[in-house]
């Protein structure tokens, strides 16, 4: 084995670990994107809900404040998801709603998160932990 050889090697490895190493980190950096999107995190499009905030209260209901931008136009939604029985009819409703919206829901024992659900939008947030 000549010199020239063996560098000609060592350079061959070197470039199939670094396309290994590129492939491994895109992979990587897809499943984290995709966990993030499925626990909730935003899509980057024009946003007709501002804020979501919620809260257990001392009656056992969820206080749910929706944050909406003026001069919203479209239906919007507030369903519970539960477990094994899916996306629940919808909590709350209403049509071309603007400024904050303030609701209590009375919210089943199997319920995993809420979906609001705007024209352009859908947050899925996970409910938060009871009292």
């Amino acid at each position: 084995m000549t010199g020239d050889r063996f560098v000609s090697i060592i350079e061959t490895g070197v470039a199939a670990l670094l396309v290994t190493l590129a492939l491994v980190a895109g992979y990587i950096i897809l499943r984290r994107m995709a966990r993030q999107m499925r626990k909730g995190v935003d899509l980057a499009t024009s946003q007709s809900i501002d804020d979501v905030e919620m809260r257990w209260k001392g009656d056992g209901t969820l206080y749910v404040r929706v944050q909406l931008p003026q001069g919203m136009t479209g239906r919007l939604s507030i369903s519970i998801e539960a477990g094994g029985k899916g996306l629940l009819p919808p909590a709350y409703e209403v049509e071309d709603a603007s400024g904050p919206i303030e609701i209590n829901i009375h919210v089943p024992i199997e319920a995993e998160a809420i979906v609001v659900q705007a024209p352009s939008e859908k947050l899925y947030r996970p409910l938060p932990r009871r009292n």
